[in-house]
């Protein structure tokens, strides 16, 4: 059974009073910025989230969950196509403005919302590209052009003449 798409726009502060729940899945096609970091736009590829929205017994109005893809990106060693996957967990607290997240918890990221409906797209878009290494790299030894360099300067070293082998010469002629 293929996983449901969720609604682009939902009532956040509303689902928290009522203590709701999103599941399923967002074609990453729709998020722009992941979009643009992707090796693979149109290949139908899609996040799926599990949210739950609820009120704490702080009363901060909180969603928890996660967020996960397999992302197409470029390896910043290689420059070549890499699969990374992602599971972003998600520890949000709703606030009215940016001035009011200083006062937040530690456990808490702070999201900003405002009365109405508020962009579920961004919120996965936005914890999608939180997750994403700075310089995104293969595993180790996986680089197909790490390994191409590494035969190279192996069958280099076995060519390349020793630099100190003139030094070795001369000090044996002195004695």
């Amino acid at each position: 059974m293929p996983t449901p798409r969720v609604p682009r726009q939902a009532d956040f502060r509303k689902l928290a009073v009522f203590g709701g729940q999103i599941e399923g899945a967002v074609a990453l096609d729709d998020l722009p910025r992941i979009s643009a970091e992707s090796m693979e736009s149109g290949s139908g590829a899609e996040a799926t989230l599990q949210l739950q929205f609820r009120i704490d017994d702080e009363r901060y109005k909180v969603i928890e969950g996660r967020v996960q893809a397999s992302l197409s990106l470029q390896c910043q060693r290689c420059l070549g196509p890499m699969t990374l996957p992602v599971d972003a967990q998600v520890h949000l607290a709703m606030v009215w403005s940016e001035e009011e997240i200083p006062s937040l918890p530690q456990r808490f990221e702070g999201i900003v919302v405002g009365e109405g409906l508020s962009d579920l797209y961004e919120l996965v878009e936005e914890e999608l590209l939180l997750a994403i290494p700075l310089a995104p790299r293969h595993p180790e030894g996986e680089c197909a052009l790490r390994q191409t360099v590494e035969s190279d300067e192996v069958a280099d070293d076995d060519e390349r003449e020793n630099p100190f082998a003139v030094l070795a010469k001369i000090k044996g002629s002195s004695s």
